[in-house]
């Protein structure tokens, strides 16, 4: 019976049923030419003997024309095959990069190996598939080989050929004892592959932490122990894949041996010629390959069908932010944002608690609390990074999750603490911000973000930033994160903690754009310091995944509650 992951492989190839065609019509020409050449041993034997060297010189001529062409159909069954799996492996990384990207943050938060075991899925896993479609060429040409050549054995002696038939049972419940033991250790090495993956990646994003806290041989002894645990499983993998060799060859040889015998008793009783001795061991000889194929592609199927389960788990997810067909457009003159019962839950942790608010248009609304009180929770609900578990948001009075996504998100603009810059120019980082528009308001968004300046000192717009941005300072990176958003140009924008990474300099020149960027938007700011939210239009105090207090900076320290107590321990 096929797995459900070789119907879903073998799926992945029918856009190139027409390539697809020739690499079969290759292959079963390279097997037919190939078995044939073979077979023409005993001819070529027979031949010796005649009187003239004309049959002699046919027959060469033939076995030449023919490896010609098998040489010619091998090249086109080989090559087009590899560059189809190329294509098929490529659509299937191109298809889990942006499943990546669709699948919400509740996912990405949850998912054990993290981005390094994501990144383990796209690379090392699609290559064991790759591999297994390479297999899928000799699926036309070996059974070609194998059952020509029995066949002709038959022909040549069948009792002698059934006679070698009875050990084939055996060979196959061995193979088939192996393969079950290689399912379970590939699916382990897998699993250790992407623990490496994730170690390297995290060695070189946190290569500055793991220097400064002396972690160079800690992350190397970890390395080394999730190598050990990878190379075990591929030791054993190794072990039961080479088993098969030497058992199937002694198996093999002691078959020739006694068929070297028996064919040796019949010439020397004038009941066969040299040619049928040659012809049948050349037949022998010529299905050991088939037979050494078909034993390969055995494993190759079952590490496939691992990497195919690992890889089809993550593109059959349900993770991704559901859309409902009666999408409608973002409202142009929307006046309220409502959080109207809204909850949600992280697993069985329940982040946020009955939450009811509503936010005016042109509001500056700040959220205040300790760390994990839901304040980010709350505005990534905004933008449908997750949905709420109960409740909904609104804007006016179309639930978000009525309205296109793409146009819900084109309206809501996000700066956050930790800057996110693409390895690319300073423009193309602004540019980002909508590149449906034209590029000329650029240099007008960076000066707006205060950023225009130590721009042209770095060296212009079409300067490189670096592997996210590292080659800027904080500051800079928040600033140019800034004129993206400004760029962006979106009525709705959530500051999530901006400024709390820098230092007082650096603050100073960013609150400078940030206070351009918030003009005329509803913003909704998240901050610990107090001293940045003070300016809000309403202040929301938030504990536990509740709203406990609501008020402007004077009311909430006059009711002197939490807030109170926050401003307090702030100016100690």
């Amino acid at each position: 019976m096929i797995s459900p992951e070789v119907k879903k492989i073998l799926r992945e190839l029918i856009p190139f049923k027409k390539t697809l065609i020739i690499v079969a019509i290759a292959g079963l020409i390279m097997g037919a030419t190939n078995a044939r050449v073979l077979m023409l041993s005993k001819d070529l034997m027979d031949s010796l003997n005649a009187a003239t060297t004309g049959p002699l010189l046919r027959k060469g001529l033939l076995v030449i024309a023919l490896t010609f062409v098998g040489g010619i159909a091998r090249y086109f069954n080989v090559y087009m095959m590899n560059f189809v799996g190329e294509q098929v492996t490529q659509n299937i990384r191109h298809r889990l990069q942006r499943k990546f990207m669709n699948l919400n943050l509740a996912f990405h938060n949850s998912f054990s190996a993290g981005s390094g075991g994501l990144i383990s899925r796209i690379l090392n896993d699609i290559v064991v598939i790759q591999n297994g479609l390479r297999m899928f060429a000799d699926f036309f040409s070996q059974p070609v080989i194998f059952f020509a050549l029995i066949f002709w054995m038959f022909y040549l002696n069948w009792k002698l050929t059934a006679c070698i038939f009875i050990v084939l049972p055996l060979i196959l419940w061995f193979l088939r004892q192996i393969s079950k033991t290689i399912k379970i250790h590939s699916l382990k090495g897998q699993e250790d592959l992407e623990k490496i993956t994730s170690t390297i990646k995290e060695s070189l994003d946190g290569v500055r932490i793991i220097q400064s806290f002396n972690l160079e041989d800690e992350m190397s002894n970890r390395f080394l122990r999730e190598s050990d645990e990878y190379l075990s499983s591929r030791k054993k993998i190794h072990q039961r894949v080479e088993v098969a060799g030497p058992v199937t060859e002694f198996i093999a040889t002691a078959v020739t041996v006694g068929i070297l015998v028996y064919l040796g008793s019949l010439i020397a009783a004038k009941q066969a010629t040299i040619g049928d001795f040659v012809g049948y061991v050349a037949a022998i000889l010529g299905v050991n390959p088939p037979i050494k194929k078909i034993q390969e592609s055995y494993v190759r199927i079952q590490e496939t069908i691992v990497a195919a389960k690992r890889v089809y788990s993550l593109l059959d997810q349900d993770s991704e932010v559901p859309q409902t067909q009666a999408t409608q457009a973002f409202p142009k003159d929307w006046k309220t944002i409502t959080y109207k019962n809204v909850s949600f839950s992280y697993g069985s942790e329940r982040i946020l608690k009955n939450i009811n608010l509503t936010i005016h248009r042109g509001e500056v609304i700040a959220f205040v609390g300790a760390s994990g009180s839901g304040k980010s929770t709350l505005v990534n609900l905004l933008e449908r990074f997750f949905d709420p578990t109960e409740g909904e948001i609104l804007i006016d009075n179309i639930p978000t999750h009525h309205i296109q996504l793409k146009d819900l998100r084109a309206n809501v603009a996000l700066v956050t603490q930790d800057v996110f810059l693409f390895s690319d120019t300073v423009e193309r980082n602004i540019w980002a911000g909508d590149f449906s528009k034209k590029k000329d308001g650029v240099t007008s968004a960076a000066q707006s973000a205060n950023a225009h300046n130590f721009i042209t000192k770095q060296g212009g717009y079409q300067y490189k930033v670096g592997d996210r941005g590292n080659l800027l300072s904080g500051g800079e990176k928040q600033r140019v994160s800034i004129a993206r958003a400004i760029f962006k140009d979106a009525p709705i924008l959530i500051l999530d903690e901006a400024t709390s990474a820098l230092d007082s300099a650096s603050e100073i020149e960013v609150q400078k754009g940030l206070d351009h960027l918030m003009e005329g938007r509803t913003a909704l700011v998240i901050a610990h310091r107090l001293s940045t939210v003070a300016k809000a239009d309403k202040i929301i105090v938030m504990r536990a995944g509740e709203i406990i207090e609501t008020g402007s900076h004077q009311d909430l320290l006059s009711q002197a509650g939490e807030y109170a107590n926050l401003h307090n321990l702030q100016r100690t």
